[in-house]
């Protein structure tokens, strides 16, 4: 698919229900032409509005803005939240991580930048483990990542036109290694699928946690700097990548 060049500045803030109708018309195509995750059927705008509201319940769930200045229109580029990774209260200091960007965005490191913003909060919040999730082809011969030789040997043998093979790599790009593989998990678009877990260590593990705090106790200065932050840090990078294209 052809990328556009996404309009500066963009912005972050936490999803509303009325962003639904939006992140569901970009997300339908992942659900009903892809394997990347395992839903048939695309959801609605009103599955969506409840995912964002029962998310943020305890959890962000954030949204990249792009702000067109020639037709004063804002649209959502991408977004990330965090979800328990079980329901057992010995599971309560690791979260697992879901992020999906709008598919002609690809190659901005708007993923990143979602991260970037996601990861503060939940460490505010007492997370001390990340987890993600990912489809990968049977023919991906997914090694150890943190053994530099054997990265070359992690791209998959067999194209897929359901599968692309960048999320393992974006992840590992972002601090996951692998812990995990689930062999023949899932079956969609004809094809039998496993399943990579990656893990992130977000922060040291305290000999006693505290309590967790869910996201409408965490206090909207900590919000607002862990997205002024990874803005910063996004502008930074993406000014220096201009400089060295021109």
């Amino acid at each position: 698919m052809t990328q556009s060049n996404p309009v500066s500045p963009v912005s972050l803030r936490l999803a509303t229900p009325q962003d639904a109708g939006e992140i569901a018309a970009f997300y339908a195509p992942y659900a009903t032409d892809t394997a990347i995750n395992f839903e048939y059927d695309a959801p609605d705008a009103a599955e969506f509005a409840w995912r964002i509201e029962s998310v943020q319940r305890t959890f962000p769930f954030i949204v990249t803005v792009e702000h067109d200045p020639s037709s004063g229109k804002e649209h959502i580029v991408g977004y990330v939240f965090a979800s328990p990774m079980g329901s057992r209260p010995a599971y309560t200091w690791s979260a697992d991580t879901s992020i999906y960007l709008n598919r002609n965005y690809r190659g901005h490191r708007i993923g990143t930048l979602l991260y970037d913003a996601l990861e503060p909060i939940l460490r505010y919040q007492g997370i001390v483990e990340l987890f993600s999730c990912i489809t990968v082809s049977e023919h991906d011969d997914l090694t150890d990542f943190r053994d530099p030789s054997a990265l070359e040997l992690t791209v998959s043998r067999v194209y897929d036109p359901h599968l692309p093979a960048t999320s393992p790599r974006f992840h590992k790009a972002n601090g996951y290694f692998p812990v995990g593989r689930e062999y023949g998990v899932g079956y969609k678009l004809g094809t039998w699928y496993d399943k990579l877990w990656m893990q992130k260590h977000l922060q040291p593990r305290p000999a006693t946690p505290a309590p967790l705090i869910t996201l409408p106790n965490v206090p909207e200065g900590v919000i607002e700097d862990a997205f002024a932050q990874a803005l910063n840090q996004h502008n930074k990078y993406m000014a220096s990548a201009n400089r060295i294209e021109q």
